[in-house]
């Protein structure tokens, strides 16, 4: 990765805590105890047959060598054991600790679109719920930057059966994001009344409206002025990008994956020693995620005939 904030902080929760140093260490410490171990049954091992082989007269006899490769064989096994034990457990500590870094940094669910497939389409709302999540995967990785939290599924202000996809919060900085997952092509926003409107600038395909603008006003309103909150539309694709109007009339922003990610980890980093923690601002936003949508319970088939 290229991006300055990745090359300082790395991808993912910084779970390299000195508990997790602590254990790891141990787990070091007894594999050397039991390598140890192993090395001290090993020469005992062939010490004793040796011994046995000068006690008897018998040190020249080809029956010997056997027993002494088997007992190599199985030091070395022991051996080979004992690493492996060791390094699952070194990697079983880093899923915890990575486990309980996140905890707490990162809520909702992605793809909660799939739940509107009435409402636009099987194969529209698979395209989202893809968008959906391979953002989220990317917005895992901001984690790394101390006091950064990630969220997935905000109400939308106004519109009760819309959502935010995501939003990124550190201090007083709050993106809101809308994920896209387009076809190949040069997109950029074009004006059209009070509306945003994204388009392919070869004029291929229908106007795509856009109320990210809308979401980031009610969200300034529920925030306050001091927070500053950034709508932007992500867009995710084989082969797209993004044209010179790249900033709506109304101030929403418009990336590539790639782009969207150097610009929030970058802005992000920029806060560290400026602004801390808000968690006013942590609290407000998980207030606003949308509730898990039950599951539809299968159809038993024992509906009467008829109806009214």
């Amino acid at each position: 990765m290229q991006w300055a904030w990745y090359r300082n902080f790395g991808g993912g929760p910084n779970y390299v805590t000195p508990e997790l140093r602590k254990a790891n260490r141990a787990v070091v410490w007894r594999a050397l105890l039991r390598v140890g171990g192993c090395l001290s049954a090993a020469v005992g091992a062939l010490a004793a047959l040796s011994l046995l082989a000068f006690v008897t007269g018998t040190s020249k006899s080809p029956g010997w060598a056997p027993l002494v490769l088997g007992a190599l064989l199985v030091g070395f096994v022991w051996f080979v054991r004992i690493l492996a034990a060791a390094a699952r457990q070194r990697e079983h500590n880093r899923g915890v600790a990575a486990a309980a870094a996140r905890e707490g940094r990162a809520h909702g669910s992605p793809g909660g679109i799939r739940t509107a497939g009435s409402r636009f389409g099987a194969a529209q709302v698979q395209a989202g719920a893809v968008g959906e999540e391979a953002t989220a995967l990317l917005l895992d990785m901001l984690l790394s930057i101390p006091g950064t939290a990630v969220f997935h599924g905000l109400q939308f202000p106004y519109d009760g059966n819309a959502d935010v996809d995501h939003a990124v919060a550190r201090g007083n900085v709050v993106f809101l994001i809308d994920s896209k997952l387009y076809r190949w092509g040069t997109y950029q926003w074009d004006a059209r009344r009070d509306r945003d409107v994204l388009v392919r600038t070869d004029g291929y395909g229908s106007p795509r409206p856009n109320a990210m603008h809308v979401a980031a006003e009610g969200y300034r309103r529920l925030l306050g002025r001091q927070v500053e909150v950034i709508p932007l539309v992500l867009i995710h694709g084989r082969g797209v990008a993004v044209g010179p109007s790249s900033i709506s009339a109304h101030g929403v922003h418009l990336a590539t994956a790639a782009q969207a990610m150097e610009r929030i980890g970058n802005t992000l980093a920029a806060t560290i020693g400026y602004w801390p923690d808000n968690p006013a601002v942590h609290a407000a936003l998980v207030g606003k995620l949308k509730p898990p949508v039950p599951p539809v319970p299968p159809a038993t088939g024992n509906a009467a005939p008829g109806g009214g």
